[in-house]
């Protein structure tokens, strides 16, 4: 061991030993994790087990950001991170849990390098919902791209001589080359974009003047994070996932767009995240009640307790739920009942009786979130296969009924959404109340951005809702004739 090696472990130590005392909370976090050496990281990195810190970047750290940077990574490990990424890109899986926990560790009065990624409007947000709305940011700036591209490559004026036809010429030879740019680099200079704006609002935040602009120039040098090296970063993060080819994995860095130390996935294996998930419930609210007696507490912390205590509901199994009422069922004695044979009890079993149709009204509006239409295709179609449903009526449209489709057990669902503009649901629902009034039940997929849905159907309607978590919470609790909603924006 070198001497920057001996000083940058002699230092991450002694900033241990420093939480242990006057950080309870932190203190215990860091008790469970081993502290490691390694070259293999840029910043810090920690896997539920073991912290893996980089000497050099240790060393040119003050005793304040070492401190700050080792509550981060405990953060990590706390809000179970490294167990919940789900398949989720790496790389803006860091940048999201990094928004999720930065604002909190600034608002204790810790310090972070300058770089961190901080942003005031995440303020209390899980880092899924921050993934979430980032990638709504990402995908409504690619829309708008795609528009503006599409009106100058129709423009009737491309071809004329005078100064203006020149100009827009020599435009449009700059949006090519642009736009050429901008589908190599992907989703993440949407995302990047997207920051630059929201980092804007950070200029008055308290401590973190600069850092938010030093966080994006961080974010977007980071590479990995959204930019141009996507490809290579999947393969490092590839390696990551434990396809590598010896065993037993070794830790490889995703990058570190946020540049105050990154998560990586804690297991391969289901079983092993499951007992991860475990040990770090345990162990957080363990650190939390010795804190709270001693009056340590972070006041976040109180906040990520209660939702662990209330974690929101699979949406999957709400719309199953939701088709399964719609199936009627008799009692019958020509099957009984088998759960009670062995005590000798002879009842009855129940039966579907009638066909469960179901009615889908699809809102092609511009504003509706295509991935997660696709994960409600792919839920109908299991309800298909699996009996709940017989029947799938779609309707399509915005502000009229623009197209009819018709499924039935055994047909393959595809969701093929064409339109754009505004909203107006009315007719559809009209349309069901004319022309379909055998249906079981109604489920409308939307941004529940449709002013007024017109009267009450005679069948239970379901609003499935994507958008801003914020924002779908706020418009299902003001849902037309208080119907019911779940937010299929968590995909």
């Amino acid at each position: 061991m070198d001497d920057l090696e001996q000083r940058a472990t002699e230092r991450v130590l002694k900033a241990r030993a420093e939480l242990i005392m006057a950080r309870r909370f932190y203190g215990v976090l860091v008790s469970n994790v081993e502290p490691v050496l390694s070259r293999k990281f840029p910043t810090m990195a920690t896997n539920g087990k073991q912290h893996f810190f980089n000497p050099e970047f240790i060393d040119g750290l003050t005793q304040a950001e070492l401190l700050g940077v080792q509550c981060h990574e405990s953060e990590h490990d706390a809000r179970h991170h490294g167990t919940r990424r789900a398949g989720r890109d790496p790389d803006k899986w860091n940048v999201a849990c990094d928004y999720a926990i930065n604002i909190d560790l600034i608002d204790e009065g810790l310090t972070l390098p300058k770089g961190a990624l901080i942003d005031p409007q995440y303020r209390g947000m899980s880092a899924e919902d921050i993934y979430r709305c980032r990638e709504l940011d990402a995908e409504k700036k690619r829309k708008e791209q795609e528009q503006q591209q599409q009106q100058e490559q129709s423009d009737p004026d491309d071809g004329d001589d005078d100064s203006e036809g020149d100009q827009s010429d020599d435009s449009e030879g700059d949006d090519a080359n642009d736009d050429g740019s901008d589908d190599a680099q992907g989703e993440g200079d949407d995302d990047q974009a997207g920051d630059d704006g929201d980092d804007g609002d950070d200029g008055d935040s308290d401590g973190s003047d600069g850092d938010d602009d030093e966080g994006d120039d961080s974010e977007a040098s980071g590479g990995g994070a959204d930019g141009e090296d996507a490809e290579g970063d999947d393969d490092d993060s590839a390696g990551g996932e434990g396809e590598g080819d010896a065993p037993p994995r070794e830790p490889q860095s995703c990058g570190d767009p946020g540049g105050c130390g990154e998560v990586l996935d804690s297991a391969d294996d289901a079983s092993d995240l499951a007992e991860d998930d475990i040990k770090w419930e345990r162990v957080t609210r363990q650190a939390a009640s010795m804190a709270k007696a001693v009056g340590q507490l972070p006041g976040h912390i109180s906040r990520e307790i209660d939702r662990a205590n209330n974690p929101p509901r699979d949406w999957r199994d709400e719309l199953r739920e939701f088709c399964e009422q719609g199936a009627l069922r008799i009692e019958t004695w020509n099957r009984p009942n088998r759960r009670f044979m062995h005590s000798r009890l002879v009842l009855p079993s129940t039966q579907k009786d009638g066909v469960n149709k179901a009615v889908f009204i699809i809102d092609t509006s511009g504003s509706m979130d295509e991935i997660a239409l696709r994960c409600v295709s792919s839920e109908t179609q299991a309800l298909l296969d699996d009996g709940i449903i017989d029947e799938v009526v779609v309707l399509y449209g915005d502000v009229r009924l623009t197209r009819e489709d018709h499924f039935q057990t055994g047909d393959e669902i595809e969701f093929d959404p064409r339109g754009g503009g505004g909203t107006d649901m009315k007719p559809l629902f009209r349309h069901v109340a004319e022309q379909h009034d055998d249906a079981s039940l109604i489920i409308c997929f939307t941004d529940l951005y449709i002013g007024d849905a017109g009267p009450e159907p005679h069948c239970p309607v379901l609003f499935a809702v994507t958008g801003y978590p914020h924002e779908v919470k706020r418009l299902i609790e003001n849902a037309p004739w208080g119907a019911r909603g779940i937010d299929v924006g968590a995909h």
